[in-house]
């Protein structure tokens, strides 16, 4: 049997810091281009959920909540998506698939003390 070699941590970390800055672009491409291009928005959506999941990083909150993780698309509110409050539930429903995410009184964000 051959040994496998050992990976270098070093490495790993520098990429896990490139895929961190990737998803920060990407995040701030998906911001802005909602509601403007739905083709860029949607390709940024899809290759933030590819590279979270390769990588294990996740992406911020604000962020997450505009991507649909059954269709891997983006959602604009109002546009691709219906927001509603209901029981100090956040409910938000992708108008493509239907599929509904619900947040809980807090709604996912930080709190700046």
């Amino acid at each position: 049997m051959v040994g496998r070699a050992r990976r270098s941590t070093r490495r790993n970390s520098e990429r896990k810091l490139v895929a961190e800055r990737a998803i920060t672009h990407l995040s701030s491409v998906l911001e802005s281009s909602l509601g403007e291009d739905d083709q860029i928005a949607d390709n940024a959506a899809r290759q933030i959920l590819s590279l979270g999941k390769k990588h294990g990083i996740r992406p911020n909150p604000r962020v997450k909540r505009k991507i649909c993780r059954t269709c891997k698309q983006s959602m604009f509110p109002g546009l691709t998506s219906r927001v509603r409050i209901s029981s100090k539930m956040l409910v938000t429903t992708c108008l493509r698939c239907g599929r509904k995410n619900r947040q809980g009184p807090d709604f996912g964000g930080s709190h700046d003390d």
